[in-house]
């Protein structure tokens, strides 16, 4: 699928001189990958200089009893069963190239050739890559750690060995991104480690194992390879963790000690880079905070295990960026979901769930960098990584909480009790970067939460590389609680992960005070249209009024978007409507003049994704007039806990 000429244009604009010579070195260095392969010596690896691994220990760490959820997920892995966006895949026999929802297989050639972005020709890439991260094998790893099952271990060291014989160095869609190599990486350093002990621990990582060559292999592709100038977003921290997890853990070649220096240097520098002071991911996304927290616990992780040590400052921001989580979170746990999330995992010991996932990151927040979390329970993942409890000194944010550098805004009252309203406005950048790969238009958006339930919502992802038309809808203006102007994006989509214009917004005024939280801010993506956007939110006690403006010159079509949650119902009675989300509602009384349509799974509204893959049908109010610059139109809100 070629990308129109205009795609490149902004995509070269988007690149510093300093990035586009290293394109250009990467494009001679495929052309020497493709004459080695031709020759059939594609990347030959030096033997690894160790001692057996197989005779060094690795604790036990629970019971023979497995945790229910984890045998069923193990059980699934047994049977070739995937469970991935959404859903449910079987392979009898598995293809390390195919995506079976979509029946295809993606060709055997050069990786770096493949266009992985055509459904024609890969399917959809996110399953065939996320089949290949092999999260599902540390599941069975860990399994087999607890409960001693070798038909666990037997497994891991078949697929393991399958996937190397099916993918040699450089051939097929599993060798396209040095990310998906950091990520394996690190899932094959925690299976070698849990099969200690077993037999088939010998058959996939004793001494004469292909697999070593593919590590080596592995890690020379990042090393080469790695994500560098515009694209140097999060994929470039998984790439480093990869590594240095692998050279640390297995320092048998001479280049170890240097891959592992150089992962070190740039996760360090990328901490700094690609986050706020406050601990906020720059790429405003917050579901890869937490995949960017992952991988860096792993790696200090690692580095605590070796005695190696990460700067003081790293730490720190470490730290900030897990005390953010549950700063944003609401009294029921409920998480943001601003801009791009893939579900993506930096590894998996246990089976999915959104609280046991926090809990091991907090459970490590606390052990590493000293976080002031939430205690949680128990997880298999904090065990098995040899994290044990510490305590829990949670710094539970009692009111609004400001996050100004990334203009991120939690406007509160009654926070941390059944009666809460939180409101959380995005007045931030579009993401980071020169192409803001993962953010969307939503710039003086907001989502409303009444007593830990979900009103006004942020509809989520949905797709990244498939069905382009819903790529671009979630990534809209209209696909978020703004104001919509004759028809526009704030911001100009160019391709999937590509802004070609990009609204900036900035504060005017922030109030918290004993009479309630106040903010107003303003961006530029309609002065095109002669206007800028210019809203303020007030939330006192139970009211929230929501006042819009453009300020400018001329008339103007605006439509004004509340995206509810899918639980929610909403009825109507004239220009005031009451939103019920099980024992709390609002009603919400537009503004007069306005016409008021109320949409569910059309084309161009009423949708909502859960989770990345899968979108269900809710209920989008619009409200749409002609406005005059300078003329402020109010959205009251009445919320009842």
């Amino acid at each position: 699928m070629s990308q129109p000429l205009s795609w490149y244009v902004q995509r070269l604009r988007a690149m510093s001189p300093g990035e586009i010579a290293h394109r250009f070195g990467q494009v001679a260095r495929k052309r020497a990958w493709r004459r080695n392969l031709r020759r059939g010596a594609a990347w030959p690896a030096p033997q690894p200089s160790f001692p057996s691994v197989a005779g060094e220990a690795w604790p036990l760490v629970g019971s023979a009893t497995l945790p229910p959820d984890l045998v069923r997920e193990a059980q699934a892995a047994l049977a070739h069963r995937w469970n991935f966006f959404a859903q449910d895949l079987h392979e009898p026999v598995i293809d390390w190239h195919a995506d079976p929802s979509a029946g295809i297989s993606a060709p055997r050639t050069l990786g770096c050739d493949i266009d992985h972005r055509d459904e024609r020709l890969v399917g959809n890439i996110k399953i065939t890559w996320e089949k290949s991260r092999h999260h599902h094998l540390t599941v069975l790893a860990a399994a087999y750690r607890l409960g001693g099952d070798e038909r666990h271990a037997a497994e891991v060291a078949d697929q393991i060995l399958d996937w190397v014989a099916q993918n040699p160095a450089l051939v097929g869609v599993n060798w396209t991104h040095p990310l998906e190599q950091g990520i394996r990486l690190i899932a094959w350093v925690w299976c070698e480690r849990l099969l200690r002990g077993s037999p088939h621990h010998a058959r996939a990582f004793g001494a004469q194992s292909p697999v070593w060559a593919s590590i080596w292999q592995h890690q020379c592709f990042i090393a080469v390879t790695y994500s560098r100038g515009s694209s140097a977003n999060n994929h470039l921290i998984g790439e480093m963790a990869g590594l240095y997890v692998a050279a640390t853990a297995w320092p048998f070649w001479p280049q170890s000690a240097a891959w592992s220096r150089l992962a070190k240097r740039i996760l360090e520098r990328e901490a700094v880079a690609q986050t706020y002071p406050s601990g906020i991911n720059r790429e405003l996304a917050f579901g890869y905070q937490l995949f960017v927290v992952e991988f860096y616990l792993l790696a200090l992780g690692e580095a605590q295990r070796c005695g190696d040590g990460f700067s003081a400052g790293c730490r720190d921001l470490v730290r900030r960026m897990i005390e953010a989580i549950p700063a944003l979170a609401d009294c029921a746990g409920n998480l943001p979901r601003y801009g791009d999330a893939d579900e993506g995992l930096a590894i998996q010991l246990q089976a999915l769930d959104p609280a046991a996932r926090l809990a091991w990151i907090y459970q490590a927040g606390r052990f590493l960098v000293a976080a002031q979390v939430p205690a949680g329970d128990a997880t298999p993942t904090a065990a098995i990584l040899g994290i044990p409890a510490a305590p829990a000194v949670a710094k539970a944010a009692a009111g609004a909480v400001v996050f100004a550098d990334a203009g991120l805004y939690l406007l509160a009252n009654r926070r941390r009790t059944a009666q809460e309203v939180l409101v959380l406005a995005d007045a931030g950048p579009l993401g980071f970067l020169g192409i803001a790969a993962h953010g969307h238009a939503d710039a003086l958006s907001f989502t409303l939460h009444v007593g830990g339930r979900p009103l006004l919502v942020d509809p989520g992802t949905y797709a990244y590389h498939t069905e382009p038309t819903w790529r671009s809808y979630f990534r809209s203006t209209a696909a978020h609680n703004t104001v919509v102007v004759n028809g526009r994006d704030q911001s100009l989509q160019q391709g999937s992960f590509l802004w070609s214009r990009k609204a900036a917004a900035r504060v005017i005024a922030w109030r918290d005070d004993a009479e309630g939280c106040e903010l107003e801010a303003e961006h530029d993506g309609y002065a095109g249209d002669g206007v800028r956007h210019c809203r303020r939110w007030t939330l006192s006690g139970n009211r929230l009024a929501v006042t819009d403006r453009l300020v400018g010159s001329g008339t103007h079509r605006v439509a004004m978007h509340l995206h509810c949650h899918p639980d929610c119902t909403v009825e109507r009675d004239g220009n005031r409507l009451h939103i019920s989300n099980g024992p709390v509602r609002a009603a919400v009384e537009l503004p007069p003049g306005f016409t008021l349509e109320i949409v569910r799974e059309a084309d161009d509204g009423g949708w909502y994704s859960p989770c990345f893959g899968r979108r269900i049908g809710a209920q989008t109010i619009r409200a749409s007039a002609l406005v005059s610059a300078n003329q402020q139109w109010i959205t009251q809100l009445e919320l009842y806990p």
